[in-house]
């Protein structure tokens, strides 16, 4: 089982990743154009509204989701139960969204965002039909379907959100982006599973299913909500321009995250539910994972960093150059947290849901620090106090799994400490001496240090970059 269940997560992975590419060079391409045609402001009014949708998600969904995953043995009936529970709470919330959006819209002094809230007030109950599919796809470990169905809402998307763009719809053109990427996820949600909910409800399943669900539920929305407290804080006390410049940096440090992490993250939850009685093989696992995003993610940030004007610059013009510096802080966020969403995936695939909650609670306060700071000093402290609390949330969940899980501290701290002493090195040296040094070539220099030094290491990362290349060069000449 063990065997195979290993096969089957590497298929999965490997399907995510490349699909994961392919969809990432998509929306980038998408997003260069949509940044050069609309302002900064606009980005930032549409990140303000989308707030409120992804606090809504939380309640649509309650943990049931993860749920779903994450029990061994889940019954026709439960599934229909939890479809028309989702759907349910998604009209309730998408009515209560309509009804509040013009005191939302006064909150931020700007009446666009009541007209942007009544449009984006669809998606809710047209994500909440997808959920029972994309929770039995995930559990399947099916990531080959997910992948087809990502690439097709983000391409059909993108392609509508550019064309009302290109045809002067301004702010608009990225609600139609939003509104269409959630209609097609959901459509290919329903053709890639054989599932369709029967008319049968059950309170008892809903009952136990909440159990492991609740907490879930509680902790996914705290977590949105402080995340969200971000956005909203910055499109508050500074401006919707500010907020452009920063959710532009965020989103970049997101694609970065994609690119490294968030395949193996994806893939974990549900391998790991599947090896949680076998402990041996679950720290093994677990680790793994965890030393293959390390080595990853310090390749890929290293010369993003480095280059990051070139690549703000070059991909969506001059005007938004003040996001550059906020986007090198912010980039410094990727060293850590998908080890921190691994770490909550490994804690839910155990059945710890109220530790996962608990742990969940700190975090959150820890995530109200850079509030504090920007009120008294600015955009720029704010950033850097975003970075300082991802990393003692790191230090936490590393004790946890120490007393818990019985998974050692020192080795977490090794495995995470050990591949970034040349990324470490490599900063310090920039951040001293880049105005005297070309950042091409320190970004060069960089990637093939860190490579060869994570062959020297014999890393995790290295050897699953080098075996997937040398599979790829087989083929080639073949």
């Amino acid at each position: 089982m063990v065997k195979d269940l290993g096969k089957k997560s590497k298929a999965s992975v490997i399907w995510d990743i490349s699909g994961g590419l392919i969809r990432q060079l998509s929306f980038l391409f998408i997003t260069i154009v949509l940044k050069r045609i609309l302002t900064p402001e606009e980005f930032g009014i549409v990140a303000l509204s989308m707030v409120f949708i992804a606090i809504s998600e939380v309640f649509i969904d309650a943990g049931f989701t993860a749920g779903l995953i994450q029990q061994k043995d889940s019954k026709d009936i439960t599934y229909s139960t939890v479809f028309y529970f989702n759907l349910l709470i998604s009209i309730v919330f998408s009515v209560l969204l309509i009804v509040f959006s013009p005191l939302i819209s006064l909150f931020f002094e700007n009446p666009v965002i009541e007209n942007i809230l009544y449009l984006l007030a669809i998606i809710p109950p047209v994500a909440a039909l997808g959920r029972v599919q994309f929770a039995i796809l995930t559990k399947d470990i099916n990531f080959k379907s997910l992948t087809i169905r990502d690439l097709a809402a983000n391409i059909s998307g993108g392609l509508l959100g550019l064309l009302a763009a290109l045809n002067d719809f301004g702010v608009y053109s990225l609600v139609i982006q939003q509104i269409t990427m959630v209609a097609v996820s959901t459509i290919m949600l329903w053709f890639a599973t054989k599932w369709y909910p029967k008319l049968e409800f059950s309170f008892t399943e809903l009952k136990t299913l909440f159990t492991f669900s609740g907490y879930v539920f509680l902790d996914d929305l705290i977590r949105r909500i402080v995340m969200k407290i971000d956005t909203i804080f910055v499109g508050k006390v500074f401006s919707p321009t500010i907020l452009g410049f920063y959710s532009n940096a965020e989103t970049l440090k997101a694609q970065v995250e994609v690119y490294t992490s968030n395949s193996v993250s994806k893939v974990l939850f549900p391998v790991l539910s599947k090896l949680q009685d076998d402990h041996e093989t679950f720290k093994i696992t677990y680790f793994k994972a965890f030393n293959l995003v390390t080595g990853l993610i310090v390749l890929l940030i290293g010369p993003v960093c480095f280059l990051s004007y070139f690549i703000i610059t070059t991909m969506f013009g001059e005007k938004w150059i003040p996001s550059v510096v906020l986007f090198q802080i912010l980039i410094l966020v990727t060293i850590i947290s998908p080890h921190i969403k691994m770490m909550g995936k490994a804690i839910l695939a155990k059945g710890y849901s109220k530790l996962k909650f608990q742990i969940g609670i700190v975090q959150r306060i820890l995530r109200l620090l850079p509030i504090t700071i920007g009120l008294f000093y600015g955009i720029k402290e704010f950033t850097i106090a975003i970075v300082f609390s991802a990393f003692l949330v790191f230090i936490l969940l590393c004790t946890v799994f120490h007393v818990k899980l019985k998974i050692s501290f020192l080795l977490h701290l090794k495995s995470f400490i050990i591949p970034n002493i040349v990324l470490v090195l490599f900063l310090t040296f920039y951040y001293v001496l880049s105005e005297h040094f070309n950042q091409w070539v320190i970004a060069i220099t960089f990637f093939f240090t860190h490579l060869l030094y994570l062959k020297i290491l014999n890393h995790e990362s290295y050897i699953f970059l080098n075996s997937n290349l040398n599979k790829v060069l087989k083929k080639l000449k073949k």
